[in-house]
């Protein structure tokens, strides 16, 4: 029997032909890229979540199916409306795409197309979950989201100090603090709110499909990259005033005031070189396969860093991968100078995963080495009592250690045998400080101790540079997200609204590789030929 992802499939390939091969009132190109990539996105796995979100026994009219409103919202993000006004307008009075959303198996026929209120409803029910009875005691999320919110940003902005002038140093207490909260947390379940409902269905829809395909990697060895990036609200920094200050002559009072973003405030924009009133939206991308591919999305408030996001991140995505049975080993976490915290080392440490993190320049004491040498430099590599820099010899994971030994006692392969061999002309002392050993002197330096300044892939090394540039991945689809689908032209008065759209781009990057590879495997761009592989 077909599953109901076959049917669709098989439907919208017939109807795509016949389009193609009309003479006149041809389909776009676009409009055939966005069919090609929902056909194959396979929503059948995250049907029973959605379902739960209604009523098992509805009174009135019978629901949209959930699995079209769903598609129909990644419709309108592929086709780049800013607007789910215009988008149910269109949807309305062009059957074609009542057929690509699956509301319709032909154009011939008539079918009623979803209102704006049913979108909009949709994505509350996204927001509260699996459905419930009407209860006094109890104030759905999306119903608390559209209340009136009377906030005191004059008041809330002197709480936090300037961004700017802050002494990074704080953070290192920060970040150590949300460590020993994330530990203690470890073992407790997600909670059932909108930021995990959602990662699920990417794990899904997404993330398990490209993995198969090889798209991420290795799985037990990958290498995540994260950065933050701003979103300007659509809502009024200004707020609505509640008291009668102008009334009697004061017209810059610090009275509370209504707003309609209820979590937006003030940040910094360090790329822009500007403050801005929004949120911060923050995700995780791994970068393989010539593809940047979304694993993990997150929204919070513009005041909020990249300290403490990533480290919110990190362990959301640990905890989603291991409850939706996948026994995945992140091996690296690259990141940017934005994250150059103790407490970001220390956890990512702390669960396996090897920090590759950009140096911040601020003061700070490299540790003095164990052994010999006393001195290091300003890379922190520590100086041989002849005055060389001595040689990284390895590094030991179980002890956070470095190690380093004498400068002059090299590894080589001679007679098909590993071997060290000594050049004591090239010691300023013209001697070896221990002629009857292999490696010493030999030093090391506990990383435990300060791994910011002595991380396990050291800074500098061609390792390093190699997954440093794959932190440029994620900088391309923040840059994807907010331009070439419009998130940053500030289209949402809301963070829930921002973070559906969001995850709707993750899935369409994940769709557009898919598509990406298979036009390379058959070495066309037929769209016919691509269909028929899909179908097949």
């Amino acid at each position: 029997m077909r599953t109901y992802h076959q049917q669709y499939t098989e439907n919208l390939c017939n109807n795509l032909t016949r389009w193609l091969k009309r003479k006149s009132r041809r389909i776009s190109p676009q409009l055939t890229e966005a069919a090609l990539i929902l056909m194959r996105i396979d929503m059948e796995s995250i049907r029973p979540t959605l379902e739960s979100m209604y009523s098992p026994n509805p009174r009135g009219r019978k629901p949209y199916d959930p699995v079209c409103m769903f598609r129909a919202m990644m419709l309108m993000m592929l086709l780049e409306y800013e607007s789910i006004t215009q988008f149910v307008r269109h949807l309305r009075a062009k059957p074609r795409l009542a057929v690509i959303a699956g509301f319709a198996n032909n154009t011939r026929e008539h079918v009623n197309t979803p209102s704006v209120g049913a979108f909009y409803l949709f994505i509350d029910r996204l927001e509260d979950g699996k459905y419930a009875k009407h209860c006094h005691h109890y104030i759905k999320p999306s119903e608390l989201r559209k209340i009136k919110h009377m906030r005191n940003l004059r008041r809330e902005k002197q709480q936090r100090k300037d961004l700017k002038k802050r002494n990074l140093q704080q953070y290192d207490s920060v970040t150590q603090k949300l460590k020993a909260q994330l530990k203690a947390e470890e073992d407790q379940a997600r909670p059932d709110d909108l930021s995990n409902r959602l990662l699920d269905i990417l794990i899904k829809c997404a993330i398990i499909p490209s993995a198969n395909r090889g798209l991420l990697g290795q799985t037990q060895a990958l290498t995540i990259s994260g950065d933050g990036s701003s979103l300007v609200t659509g809502a009024s920094p200004h707020g609505k005033s509640l008291c009668d200050c102008r009334k009697k002559g004061i017209y810059d009072c610090d009275c509370p005031r209504y707003y309609t973003d209820p979590t937006a405030d003030w940040g910094y924009d360090s790329y822009r070189e500007k403050y801005y009133f929004g949120h911060t939206f923050y995700q995780h991308v791994v970068s393989a396969s010539g593809h940047d591919l979304p694993v993990q999305v997150d929204i919070s408030r513009a005041s909020e860093t990249d300290f403490t996001l990533s480290m919110k991140g990190m362990d959301k995505l640990k905890k989603a991968l291991k409850e939706n049975g996948l026994h995945w080993k992140i091996e690296n976490a690259v990141y940017d100078a934005g994250h150059d915290a103790m407490g970001v080392y220390d956890y990512l440490m702390d669960n396996g995963i090897k920090p590759v993190i950009a140096l911040n320049t601020r003061t700070g004491v490299y540790p003095v080495p164990t052994g010999s040498a006393k001195k290091v430099n300003e890379e922190g590599i520590p100086i041989c009592p002849a005055g060389k820099l001595m040689r990284r010899h390895g590094y030991s994971s179980a002890e956070h250690r470095i190690y380093y030994n004498c400068p002059v006692k090299r590894p080589t392969r001679k007679n098909g045998k590993y071997i060290y061999v000594a050049y004591p002309d090239e010691c300023p002392r013209g001697c070896l400080c221990s002629p009857q050993t292999r490696l010493a002197p030999v030093v090391y330096v506990k990383t435990s101790d300060d791994p910011r300044l002595y991380p396990p892939i050291p800074r500098g090394s061609p390792k390093y540079k190699k997954l440093m540039n794959l932190r440029s991945g994620c900088e391309r689809s923040n840059s994807i997200k907010k331009e070439k689908y419009k998130l940053g032209r500030r289209p949402c008065r809301s963070s829930t609204h921002f973070l559906v759209r969001l995850y709707l781009v993750s899935i369409i990057e994940h769709a557009r590789a898919w598509l990406a590879e298979d036009r390379k495997q058959q070495n066309t761009d037929d769209p016919i030929a691509l269909m028929k592989t899909e179908a097949a």
